[in-house]
Formats: structure tokens, C-alpha cells, sequence
């Protein structure tokens, strides 16, 4: 199993991610030796199922982790505005049903900005990776803070 994203062979994003790679490979191991001594196919094959359940489960974590990471560091490099960091809150602390153009109205009055300024803040967001919201093939999206934006919009918060 190859869970990194990174160039580095080995890497891993926590200790513990390494410790549950190398688990999972021995219990590979061990269920294969299982499963030439033991005449039970049955039980065999259902735990070859789980066992497998259990490393699809692991990779797509990862490949969640990892997209997670490189939206973070998409965020980072483009040094977020003090405008976006407040916009990231505002959207943090809007309703699950607000859509795209009333939290433009709502960021426009509330900050006293423009609703082009407002409109080009949260297209940088969105490009980000930091919010999702409809477009203009896919309206009626409400606005949610993506993983990587809950995160960001816990580091920018104040206090």
C-alpha cells in the first residue's frame, strides 16, 4: 500500500499513520499464512473481505488527507487577505441553506465593501479549495466551509 503523496519514499503524515500501514501489512501476512493452514474458506474469505474493506477504507483516508493538505497549501500560498479571513468567518457562521449571491449581499453590507470586491474574495476562496458553492452551471448550492476551510477558518479566527 502506497500512501504517500509525497516524493520522499516512507512518508507519512503522522507516526501513527505509519504504525496502522505497517499493522495492516502484517495482518496481510498473517491471514495469509492463516488461510493456507486453515480449511475454513468461509471464515478465510470473509476475513480476506474485511481485511481489504479495512485498506480501501485506510487509502481513501489518505487520499482525503492529502487533498485536505493541498488545498491547505494552495491556502497558504496565496497568503489569504485579511478580507478573506473574515469572509472565511462570516461563511463559518452562516446558515447551511445561505446561497452563493445572498452571502455576497450579506458580506458587501456587513463589511461595507463592494459586491465585486466581495464576489472576487470568495472566488479566491473557492479556488482555494477553502469554501464550495454553486456556480454558474450548478446554482442553488448553498455555501459550506470545505475540511481545509473549517481548518483555516480555526487558525484565522481571533483569539
Amino acid at each position: 500500500m502506497n500512501v504517500s503523496s509525497s516524493a520522499k519514499a516512507g512518508f507519512y503524515p503522522t507516526p501513527e499513520s505509519k504504525n496502522l500501514v505497517q499493522t495492516l501489512n502484517e495482518l496481510k501476512r498473517e491471514l495469509s499464512r492463516f488461510g493456507k493452514t486453515n480449511p475454513d474458506r468461509i471464515g478465510y474469505n470473509r476475513l480476506v473481505k474485511n481485511v481489504d474493506s479495512l485498506e480501501e477504507s485506510l487509502k481513501e483516508h489518505y487520499r482525503e488527507l492529502y487533498a485536505m493538505e493541498g488545498a491547505l497549501e494552495a491556502a497558504s500560498a496565496r497568503r489569504l487577505t485579511e478580507k478573506q479571513r473574515t469572509m472565511l468567518r462570516i461563511v463559518a457562521e452562516v446558515k447551511g441553506d445561505t446561497l452563493y449571491t445572498t452571502l455576497i449581499d450579506r458580506v458587501s453590507e456587513e463589511l461595507d465593501i463592494p459586491r465585486s470586491t466581495v464576489r472576487w474574495n470568495l472566488k479566491g476562496l473557492r479556488d482555494a479549495g477553502l469554501i464550495a458553492a454553486g456556480d454558474r452551471d450548478n446554482k442553488g448550492v448553498p455555501v459550506r466551509l470545505t475540511d481545509a476551510g473549517r481548518v483555516m477558518a480555526g487558525i484565522v479566527s481571533p483569539g
